[in-house]
């Protein structure tokens, strides 16, 4: 009997115990349609006694033929394994236009557990290896979080970004933004964090080989205490790097050193201060040094945070398309715009004399980092007298380049603003505190208003920046 098409009474066919899909839906139409034409397509099943049979494919069919009044309908017996059993109901319910795409991730999963490899999943349900992957990312995410990302505008873009945060602490969190302006500021911000803490692991090892110690927070700013300003560490440095760079240090100064780690990636090294005859300091100047440490770690702390914004930014102009924009056309207005309305003095019109930043340029449009020499020169022509190609003939006719991206890159690189800068913010260089009417403060506002313009959302951190609320400018606040 296994595989041939039997008719069999509906009271021996029964729903098989780990069918994924407890909810058949409406089954109206399904019903009245075999009330007319009868069971169309047969049912799968596998006998589990003599009188009783379990469904493995077709059971809103078996629920549709009982409520159109059949008392049997047709089968094919199958002699499936336990497994296969599983993997076929999965397979099926992978098909469903109802299924949200974390009910995907969570039936991919179950076959994963069954055994079977992405590969195999992918050909038995019909989707790319490529899709069942990301989807199996999805399943690790909290599904009630996962849940209140999608009904506040997540789209499952942002939930694959938010899988490559490993903390699922930092998961839920991002999640909470998903969907809102805040996302990209969040995203990056955790991911930043990952690495840092990624990066700190690797190297404390070297570090501590090395004989450098870590310095508490209370003693950095001490009297024993000295920095050695110019060590160039970097976390984001390679092992062998970070050795040469160790050695370096301990060839040039006497230790025993110190190392402390920044929040944005530098290394900072210190050495014992040399014992000398002390000359006491008066209370003024106890008072105006520390006046002094103040505004050097409060300054650093604010160009902080306008670091992350100009990164925020640059992410914004680097995967600029016309589908979070505008059409080339309009954007075009949109820059002669600005071109014409601005300042003289802050570059509000096309200068000839402005510096464009090559570097921001090559970056965000994807460009070699190096001059790139032009086609058909004599191989033997000498280095300095080779022809490179400009930037812009670089992006000619490069359709992965859309012409917008390039458009706004220039804008911004200093075709029509300054050249954005990580340190651009409204606050005075010299100390830090916040200028409500600042030169500075004009020109990077009006850069806001043309990336929002063209599609930009502003985070909360960097509204507060540009209002002047946020808490890096209290001098208080010297995190």
């Amino acid at each position: 009997m296994p595989n041939e098409i039997v008719m069999i009474p509906v009271d021996q066919l029964m729903h098989h115990p780990e069918n994924p899909r407890k909810d058949l839906g409406d089954l109206t139409e399904l019903s009245d349609s075999i009330r007319v034409n009868g069971v169309l397509q047969n049912l799968t099943v596998v006998q589990v006694d003599e009188n009783q049979y379990n469904v493995v494919i077709g059971n809103r069919r078996l629920e549709a033929a009982k409520a159109a009044g059949l008392t049997e309908v047709p089968c094919s017996v199958s002699e499936m394994d336990y497994k296969t059993q599983i993997a076929t109901m999965l397979a099926e319910n992978m098909q469903r236009k109802d299924l949200t795409v974390y009910e995907q991730a969570e039936g991919f999963q179950m076959m994963m557990d069954l055994g079977f490899k992405p590969k195999e999943i992918g050909e038995k349900t019909g989707f790319s290896e490529k899709t069942v992957k990301d989807r199996l990312k999805l399943a690790k995410l909290n599904k009630k979080n996962f849940s209140d990302a999608v009904n506040q505008g997540a789209t499952l873009l942002e939930m694959i970004e938010v899988t490559k945060l490993e903390s699922k602490t930092a998961q839920n969190e991002v999640l909470k933004a998903a969907g809102t302006d805040n996302f990209r500021q969040k995203l990056k911000d955790a991911l930043e964090e990952q690495e840092r803490k990624q990066n700190q692991d690797r190297i404390k090892p070297i570090l501590k080989e090395a004989g450098f110690e870590a310095i508490a927070e209370k003693d950095r700013y001490g009297s024993e205490w000295e920095e050695i300003y110019g060590a160039g560490i970097e976390l984001k440095d390679s092992d062998d790097a970070l050795r040469k760079k160790l050695k370096e240090l301990q060839k040039k100064h006497e230790g025993p050193f110190r190392y402390f780690f920044t929040r944005w990636g530098r290394v900072e090294v210190y050495k014992k201060k040399a014992k000398a005859a002390k000359t006491p300091m008066t209370a003024e100047q106890k008072t105006e040094r520390q006046k002094s440490i103040a505004r050097g770690k409060h300054l650093r702390h604010v160009k902080g945070f306008w670091a992350q914004a100009y990164e925020l930014r640059k992410d914004f102009v680097k995967n600029y398309t016309v589908s979070n924009g505008q059409s080339t056309s309009t954007l075009g207005k949109i820059l002669i715009k600005y071109a014409l309305n601005g300042k003289n003095e802050y570059n509000g019109k096309i200068q000839d004399n402005h510096k464009w930043d090559d570097a921001y340029l090559r970056d965000v449009l994807g460009l070699p980092e190096e001059p790139v020499e032009a086609p058909d020169q004599d191989p033997n022509t000498p280095s300095y007298y080779k022809k490179y190609l400009t930037i812009w003939q670089q992006v000619d006719g490069k359709s992965e380049i859309p012409m917008v991206r390039v458009m706004v890159a220039w804008a911004v690189a200093g075709g029509i603003f300054w050249p954005d800068d990580p340190e651009r913010g409204s606050y005075r260089y010299d100390d830090g505190t916040y200028q409500k009417n600042s030169n500075m403060e004009s020109d990077v506002v009006r850069l806001y208003d043309f990336l929002m313009e063209i599609g930009y959302h502003v985070s909360d951190m960097e509204r507060k920046l540009l209002d002047g609320t946020h808490e890096c400018y209290q001098m208080e606040d010297l995190g």
